[in-house]
């Protein structure tokens, strides 16, 4: 079983929340990024060489966006894992997991306990 400091369990929860807040703000930042980009270029004199290197760069961020906001919830699942079987099982630390329903255990238990406080 592993330890861990309660009061640093919080720190990670709130962290992984804002952490999602800002890859989610970068994820709505950058789509209307392409949206404007793709709109300016149509009204411009751009030739359609010159546009597609242009929206594959806007888009390829984007999508590196994505993979990151991914690697987190990846991050997330692990350390949910290590919770359960942890000194914190049973401690609501005010995580949000939105994978609740569908992240199960090999067990097949739920993954998860915590609750939005």
């Amino acid at each position: 079983m592993h330890t861990f400091d309660k009061n640093s369990a919080h720190v990670i929860a709130a962290d992984l929340q804002s952490t999602f807040g800002s890859l989610d703000a970068a994820l709505v930042r950058s789509a209307n990024l392409l949206g404007t980009v793709v709109e300016t270029a149509a009204a411009s004199s751009l030739n359609a060489t010159e546009s597609q290197r242009l929206y594959q760069c806007v888009a390829s961020s984007l999508s590196h966006v994505v993979a990151s906001r991914s690697e987190i919830v990846d991050a997330m699942k692990r350390m949910t894992i290590l919770k359960r079987h942890s000194n914190l099982e049973t401690v609501d630390i005010g995580c949000d997991n939105p994978l609740r329903t569908i992240f199960t255990t090999s067990e097949g238990r739920s993954a998860v306990h915590d609750t939005i406080s």
